[in-house]
């Protein structure tokens, strides 16, 4: 009854997968579809702060499309390492696309500019290692964290992720290798436990990456002309 019980859940996990990679490949055509070739600097005519938000929008766009299409295909191929490691990646990048919004609605709300100019030039021309001639970066752990205020459980799995993205226990030897107590060897070998468990894990945080992105990028789509306004008539 166990062995049973085993295979039911086994293959209800390897259906489970399937449909998130069709729903994920939907996404990502949708993204792909909408991704600018250029944006004029002329978005406000009045003020180079709109300008500043929509290419740090369409350029996080361009890097969640690239990032979640290598997922998408590591997965398909079952490189688990790869594809988590890109799908960590495109949930720091949905987070950051998160955080922009927020920091737009803020600032809306509180009807002034308060310090978005020098939000907007960490966000695009930050940097860790070159802070004597560039902005300072803003720790991605705060894009992360500023999800999780509103979408609970965020963080926890972002720091699965990166379980998987280091060089521990889940990294190295849950992906690739396998200990038989009673011979008392180790055998090694890509994905020798098998993939449904981290790639379960892989999948559905690249699926809800993806689904944030959206939201986001609409959501920002949504206040743009207010925050235009508002940019304009702070203008001299």
């Amino acid at each position: 009854m166990a062995h049973e019980s085993g295979i039911r859940t086994e293959k209800y996990m390897t259906e489970f997968i399937q449909e998130l990679m069709t729903e994920i490949r939907g996404r990502i055509e949708i993204l792909d579809a909408s991704l600018p070739l250029r944006v004029d600097a002329m978005v406000s005519p009045d003020s180079k702060l709109p300008y500043k938000a929509v290419i740090y929008r369409e350029a996080l766009a361009w890097r969640m499309a690239e990032l979640s299409r290598g997922a998408f295909e590591n997965f398909e191929r079952e490189r688990l390492a790869l594809a988590i490691l890109e799908t960590r990646a495109a949930v720091e990048t949905s987070a950051a696309l998160w955080y922009l919004h927020a920091k737009l609605d803020t600032t809306l709300k509180a009807g002034a500019m308060g310090d978005i100019d020098d939000f907007l030039m960490r966000l695009s021309l930050g940097s860790r290692t070159d802070t004597d001639i560039m902005p300072q970066a803003i720790n991605v752990l705060k894009f992360v964290d500023r999800v999780e205020k509103d979408v609970k459980g965020f963080r926890q799995q972002y720091d699965r992720l990166c379980e998987f993205a280091h060089p521990n226990w889940a990294g190295t030897a849950l992906l690739y290798s396998k200990h038989d107590q009673a011979k008392l060897w180790t055998d090694f070998g890509a994905n020798i436990r098998g993939v449904e468990g981290p790639k379960q894990i892989g999948v559905t945080n690249l699926s809800v990456a993806l689904m944030l992105f959206e939201s986001s990028d609409n959501r920002i789509a949504d206040i743009m002309p207010a925050f235009i306004e508002l940019c304009e008539g702070s203008v001299g």
